[in-house]
């Protein structure tokens, strides 16, 4: 039996395992953190991340815990709201073109249905060399074990180990942005994916994520090496939306505790073509790691997992697999990730000449809706 490890348990590891596994190959995923879970808020899935999802057989299960939209909304700074569109569904006429859920809950989904079907997990263990051979490759960890695999999957991340071991180095790029993303109650008028026209170099939207629950984004320029005091970040983030009228200005003083708030600070890696070294081969924020503008990080992430499995199916050879999925991957990812720097540029320098987000977002959607 061919056996794989996977480093990282995030999303593009836990969607890997499911795949792989249904491929009847042994998989091992090992996660550095001592625990394998996911921090921070909410999460927007966009189409491609829906389709993407649905392939994976989890997409009940996702829209189940989640809270599904049809409607985009665009207001201005006043909360008066100027445009509204339909967000087209890429799995059924009836289903929801857009999803909001928290983070962790999409994370238990992916690590349950990978587990139950036979991914062996193990947490704080990290690899730190990789001996390749032609046709495999050994892997040395941090506990002194040691490990043959028939491929390496490197999906640990932004700061990948992987990519350290064996790729030229790579620095992260800050973009000189940061976010806060805000758990809140939901009002009953927020029904879709709302977004506000920005005040001067500040951008705010909101994306439902159940019933009773949303979360607030709020991007803003930053200097380098900025990183709030968590006894301030209260007012901060109010200070932050002071602008903003309408719903904005009717859940400010729903910020109550820091514990509501996430904050991180905006950087990108995109790895040269190809993204792979012998038997091991690169994915997810370790190839390509974008920012949340086009809300496709996950997206990208999932369709890394879908298109590696398909390829690793229908090659005749492992290294045939790898350049397919190179191929079919790094142009779409290169876009995200440039296309999302550049709105993220005319965020944070609101009177670039020429800038058009609404053109270059709805130029976006309309490629990523394409195939994969």
């Amino acid at each position: 039996m061919t056996k794989a490890l996977i480093v990282g348990g995030g999303i593009s590891g836990l969607a890997t395992a499911m795949v792989l596994s249904r491929q009847g190959i042994e998989v091992d995923l090992v996660e550095r953190q001592p625990r394998v879970e996911a921090l921070g808020s909410g999460i927007t899935l966009i189409a491609p991340a829906l389709r993407a999802l649905d392939r994976l057989g989890v997409y009940a299960d996702c829209v189940d815990q989640g809270y599904g939209v049809t409607d985009f909304e665009i207001y201005d700074v006043d909360g008066t709201l100027a445009e509204r569109f339909p967000l087209p569904s890429p799995v059924g006429t009836d289903q929801p073109g857009l999803l909001g859920m928290m983070r962790p809950t999409l994370h238990t989904i992916l690590i349950d249905h990978a587990t139950k079907e036979g991914t062996v997990v193990r947490t704080g263990v990290a690899p730190v060399h990789i001996e390749q051979h032609r046709t495999a490759a050994d892997v040395t960890f941090d506990n002194g074990e040691r490990g043959h695999y028939d491929l390496v999957i490197g999906a640990d991340g932004i700061r990948s180990t992987i990519r350290e071991l064996l790729f030229e180095p790579l620095t992260p790029q800050p973009l000189g942005q940061g976010i806060f993303r805000v758990v809140l109650p939901r009002p009953a008028e927020v029904t879709a994916e709302v977004q506000f026209h920005p005040a001067g170099d500040v951008a705010m939207g909101f994306t439902p994520t159940a019933p009773d629950r949303m979360y607030m984004y709020c991007l803003f320029p930053i200097d380098d090496g900025y990183r709030p005091e968590k006894e301030e970040m209260v007012d901060v983030v109010r200070a932050r939306i002071a602008p903003f009228g309408g719903v904005v200005a009717e859940i400010r003083d729903a910020i109550k505790d820091a514990d509501q708030i996430h904050y991180t600070r905006f950087e990108t890696v995109l790895v040269p073509d190809p993204w792979f070294r012998g038997r091991t081969v690169l994915l997810g924020d370790s190839a390509h790691c974008t920012t949340p503008h086009l809300a496709a990080g996950a997206a990208m992430c999932l369709e890394d997992a879908v298109v590696l499995g398909e390829e690793l199916a229908a090659a005749a050879t492992v290294d045939d697999a790898l350049r397919a999925y190179c191929t079919r991957r790094f142009d779409r990812c290169k876009y995200v990730v440039e296309t999302a720097s550049l709105l993220s540029h005319w965020q944070t320098h609101p009177d670039t000449p020429g800038a058009d987000h609404s053109r270059v977002m709805g130029e976006a959607f309309e490629r990523l809706a394409g195939p994969f």
